[in-house]
């Protein structure tokens, strides 16, 4: 029984590389020394992780799995080019609080939320799910909606957990300049990434997901900003907050507004981590021969 769908073709050499990269621990080497794959009764721990680590080492291109083919997977970047692109979109992201008012194409979307199955989480249960407002006329709706139960319950005094009158106040006064919309920074878009509780790891999967999407979307000319604002407004309505159909027992970390940017940067910023922030660890004393020798 080959549920995986694993295949071997003629091309491979018996290196015995997706073997050993096997999280499942269910592939061996076969008498004829080809890789075979073990019986398992389910996808997951005790079985194939369905992580395709397999497809992915092999150097001669030899394995397919669950119907997926070497030819068709992207091939690996150079580190000389990759390196100075990824440098140039971490030092270049920032929190964007003004959008231009026009929909990203669907087509673009769905091709980021389908690349975030490649984000790490763990055992690659791949638990988490995407609540998406991909309609500007649609997140509209929903601001101004939450909006106004947002008003008027600060009229009542009644704030968002850590936000006294003051606090709630300073954001008011934000919107004639900084952002137009306190609420959701006037993004035209919001995706939530959520996990079930009790399941996998689903605080450090939602957050890495998120912090995925949001390097997509600064590939691709997209602003990005990470809320946990709107998060405490919600709380405060619940009815409003039924509206995103999220259930109970996820856990959400944030909610990330997305579109195109109204206001363009012509450059990265030049922050850098503090040495005092930096704890290199060293477990034992060692002399100067002795490093030398080791």
């Amino acid at each position: 029984m080959n549920p995986a769908g694993f295949k071997v073709s003629d091309s491979c050499v018996g290196c015995g590389r997706c073997v050993k990269v096997c999280p499942g621990g269910i592939l061996y080497m076969g008498e004829d020394g080809r890789p075979r794959i073990g019986e398992f009764e389910e996808f997951g721990w005790n079985g194939c992780w369905q992580c395709e680590h397999c497809l992915a080492v092999c150097p001669e291109g030899a394995v397919s799995i669950l119907g997926r083919r070497p030819e068709d997977s992207l091939a690996a970047p150079e580190p000389d080019t990759a390196g100075e692109v990824l440098d140039s979109l971490v030092m270049n992201r920032r929190s964007c609080r003004r959008y231009q008012k026009r929909n990203v194409p669907k087509t673009v979307i769905e091709d980021m939320l389908a690349k975030l199955a490649n984000a790490p989480n763990g055992g690659n249960k791949q638990l988490v799910e995407y609540t998406l407002v991909d309609d500007t006329g649609q997140m509209e709706y929903f601001r101004n909606t939450a909006y106004r139960e947002m008003e008027r319950l600060a009229a009542q005094r009644i704030y968002p957990e850590g936000f006294g009158k003051e606090a709630y106040e300073d954001m008011k006064r934000w919107e004639k300049t900084v952002r137009p919309d306190m609420l959701f920074c006037g993004a035209p878009h919001i995706l939530i990434p959520h996990a079930p509780l009790g399941q996998g790891e689903p605080v450090q999967d939602v957050i890495i997901a998120g912090t995925y999407f949001e390097l997509l979307c600064a590939s691709r000319g997209l602003g990005t900003v990470m809320m946990t604002f709107p998060l405490s407004v919600l709380k405060l309505m619940p009815e409003i907050n039924a509206m995103l159909r999220i259930p109970e027992n996820h856990y959400i970390g944030m909610i990330i507004g997305f579109g195109y940017p109204q206001i363009p940067y012509a450059r990265g910023t030049q922050r850098t981590v503090e040495q005092s922030r930096i704890h290199r660890l060293c477990f034992r004393k060692m002399t100067g021969t002795q490093a030398e020798r080791e």
